[in-house]
């Protein structure tokens, strides 16, 4: 049914495409290495500007606060960003945009200093964790996450940054991050101690859409441009050599980050 539903999108392309002169904003908040505003604008950002170019669109991001991001799709100051849909639970928002079907998964785990559990930190259920403090980025989708369990010490801070030098002074105990952007984050501000911080299981996996504004896009070409484009670097390789970059080598791509269909 997939490949049926691709052939007709793809012959669909050359209809409802863009002009060659129009360049699709996409906002994007700051999660390195996911989404980073620099010369490598982060793994998902990545793939989102592979997708659209396999389709014949160019991208450009605009980099805001996370809360922002949200309330510019659903006051259609933007057109279309890229995140979890999770940000988009909220039924009055959820009903202002159009999702993508995921194209990448974020795999959010607890990181914490070995010297201070040296044993490990285990936990079957989100509800032990109670007797922690647990650092998280204000208004992400961890925090919105972690937030439906009760009874749970959430730390809010503005910037990975922040939150990393808690964990490090031990004003928090541990710190709820996607696996990739919390060891990250550690090597660039404590390169020397970074060996000394581990990860506990996974307590989730976020999926990573495109989210596009249902009034700026009321043709509703850009989700069926980036599914199609999407296709087509996961078949040409393009897909994974992106995910390879981001996480030291092919052999080294968390599995569970990967669509479906990709694992």
């Amino acid at each position: 049914m997939r490949k049926f539903v691709l052939v007709g999108v793809l012959v669909l392309i050359p209809l409802i495409g863009l002009s060659a002169q129009e360049t699709l904003t996409i906002e994007a908040f700051e999660y390195p290495p996911i989404y980073q505003d620099g010369v490598d604008q982060g793994l998902a950002c990545e793939l989102v500007t592979a997708a659209f170019a396999a389709s014949n669109v160019a991208v450009k991001y605009r980099f805001v606060p996370v809360l922002r991001m949200i309330q510019d799709l659903a006051d259609e100051t933007s057109a279309a960003c890229v995140g979890g849909s999770i940000l988009f639970a909220n039924e009055a928002v959820r009903s202002q945009v159009r999702v993508s079907a995921p194209f990448m998964y974020v795999v959010q785990t607890f990181l914490y200093d070995e010297r201070q559990y040296p044993r490990g930190i285990a936990f079957s259920a989100l509800d032990q964790m109670s007797g922690f403090r647990i650092g998280v980025l204000n208004g992400s989708g961890i925090m919105r996450f972690l937030s439906q369990t009760k009874g749970l010490n959430l730390v809010e801070n503005k910037i990975h940054e922040g939150s990393a030098k808690q964990l490090y002074t031990h004003r928090i105990d541990l710190w709820a991050i996607v696996d990739l952007t919390g060891f990250l984050t550690m090597r660039d501000l404590f390169p020397d101690e970074a060996r000394f911080y581990r990860v506990t299981k996974p307590f989730e996996t976020g999926d990573i859409s495109l989210i596009v504004s249902e009034k700026r896009d009321k043709g509703g070409r850009y989700v069926p441009l980036f599914e199609a484009g999407l296709a087509i670097i996961e078949k040409n390789g393009t897909y994974m050599k992106i995910m390879a970059k981001y996480y030291g080598g092919r052999a080294n791509v968390n599995r569970e980050a990967l669509v479906k269909e990709m694992r």
